[in-house]
């Protein structure tokens, strides 16, 4: 039996025709499958001749179809739905559509114009999307003829005022003339006198330049005298110096004599008290003798009296010598010419030693006070401390590397000035701050960063090991930012940062390494 028979034949050529038709339906252009994408929803007041299969365009790029157009009289719109590709990423909240024709008769197709970039990502939340109706080609032509008639009519009327105003128009041209060359000639005035004013001016420069120079030699010459009053104030200093260590070498024998005499009037001193101790000791056992020999002298009879009136005389004698030698004593202190005594009647040396102390006192505060106001004159002409810092970071979300270099001036201890240039996405930016410190641990600055205008503060913890910075940034535009970091100092020229930009919109997390010079 033959299997290929004609009507196995007939099927086969149906079978391939059909698949074929599937396939040049699948890859037509105005086929309403053929593209996969968002299904997005539209409304209009009016289509004017668009088309199922019709092109949907951003920025002239088309990336949808139409799939369906329906008539709404309950809302009176015409909805159309279309398949984008990517809708819901790249389109976003606010952007807007119409319908548009390449031409008067060419292809009409639905144009999207995009919000702008701060804006959120389109939801299907925000559907059906509101578009401009199209404008009436018929109503355009007709609005054109209307205005060419009225435009002609117009041109008619004013050639016939010119023609009726023609000997008005040769007068006011004629006047127009006169005051062209009236302004000529004032305009040439103005070229002489803008001489003069640039040759005044050129003078004003040189006189300025003049005087400048006149104020650094002044300045030159103020320094050469502070150098030679500092040498002076020097040398001054030196032979003081020299002077004091003289009177030292000079009165050291006999501050060592008056030393040695005092430590010698001590000990007799202590010699002296403990005389008088021990005397004053036997003087009490003699009357505690005397005391008992009285009480036994009256209980024994009359006839021991007589000897313990001799042991009381011979005490009186005692007594007597003791009190005439403590009052020589005292008479050859005072009278003398001992060391003790020189100290005691003649204080010449001591108010030399006092006088020459007072002297040296008080030349040493006078330098002390031209050393001072030489330190003020000085500090007016110190130039600013300069120093340096370099970031790079890195943007997590963008994946972009960030690089800054930027140098500081410090005319002042607590007045700072930044300028520095970053690289992003190849775009270069500029930094110009201005930052005051408040306290040892708080700064305020301002300026422009990232070449826009900003300010911020920065906080120090943990003897400086730990800051915290909460910036803004572009608070003159429309897209404010506010930008918050967090830096580790690891190593005494080093810090490690982790940030986020952004805060109050779309978050970028930074992360990176700053290194600098001094603080």
């Amino acid at each position: 039996m033959n299997f290929w028979t004609a009507s196995v034949k007939v099927g086969t050529m149906i079978l391939i025709a059909i698949v074929l038709l599937t396939i040049l339906l699948t890859n037509a252009e105005n086929w309403p499958w053929a593209t996969a994408g968002d299904e997005l929803v539209f409304q209009f007041g009016a289509v004017n001749g668009l088309y199922v299969g019709a092109g949907v365009y951003l920025h002239g790029v088309p990336i949808g179809k139409v799939t369906s157009i329906e008539l709404r009289p309950e809302i009176d719109k015409v909805e159309i739905r279309a398949k984008v590709k990517n809708g819901f990423q790249w389109l976003r909240q606010g952007c807007t559509a119409g319908i548009s024709m390449n031409g008067f008769v060419g292809e009409i197709y639905i144009a999207l114009d995009n919000a702008p970039t701060g804006n959120q990502v389109l939801k299907p939340a925000d559907l059906p999307i509101i578009g401009k109706d199209p404008v009436n080609a018929l109503e355009l032509l007709e609005k054109s003829s209307d205005g060419m008639t009225q435009a002609i009519e117009l041109t008619t009327a004013a050639n016939e005022v010119l023609q009726a105003n023609q000997e008005a128009i040769h007068l006011a041209i004629k006047e127009i003339r006169e005051v062209v060359a009236l302004t000529g000639k004032v305009i040439e005035k103005l070229s002489v006198d803008s001489e003069e004013t640039v040759e005044t001016l050129t003078e004003l420069a040189f006189e300025t330049d003049r005087r400048f120079q006149q104020t650094l030699m002044k300045v030159n010459s103020l320094i050469g005298q502070l150098e030679g009053d500092s040498l002076m104030v020097s040398s001054q200093v030196t032979d003081i110096t020299r002077e004091m260590l003289r009177l030292l070498n000079q009165n050291s024998p006999k501050l060592n004599s008056i030393l040695t005499d005092a430590q010698a009037s001590t000990s007799e001193f202590r010699q002296i008290a403990r005389e008088f101790r021990n005397d004053f000791h036997t003087l009490t056992s003699e009357i505690s003798a005397v005391v008992s020999q009285g009480s036994d002298a009256l209980e024994t009879g009359e006839a021991n009296i007589t000897p313990i009136l001799e042991n009381l005389q011979a005490t009186t004698e005692a007594l007597a010598a003791l009190d005439t030698d403590i009052n020589r004593f005292l008479a050859k202190i005072k009278e003398g010419d001992g060391t003790v005594a020189q100290l005691l009647n003649t204080p010449e040396p001591l108010e030399d030693a006092r006088r020459t102390l007072q002297a040296v006192n008080e030349t040493m505060t006078a330098v002390t006070e031209l050393s001072q106001q030489t330190g003020r004159q000085l500090k007016s002409f110190e130039l600013p401390r300069v120093s340096w810092d370099y970031e790079i970071r890195y943007l997590s979300l963008e994946e972009q590397l960030y690089n800054e270099l930027a140098f500081s001036l410090s005319p002042r201890s607590n007045a700072h000035y930044r300028l520095g240039l970053g690289a992003r996405a190849e775009n270069v930016e500029f930094e110009v701050q201005y930052a005051h410190d408040v306290t040892d641990f708080f700064r305020a600055r301002a300026g422009f960063m990232r070449s826009k205008v900003g300010a911020g503060l920065d906080m120090w913890l943990l003897s400086r090991r730990l800051g915290i910075s909460i910036e803004g940034v572009g608070l003159t535009g429309k897209t404010p930012e506010l930008n918050t970091e967090v830096a580790v100092r690891f190593f005494p020229q080093s810090q490690f940062l982790l940030g986020v930009e952004n805060l109050t919109g779309e978050r970028r997390w930074t992360t990176g390494f700053r290194f600098f010079a001094g603080d």
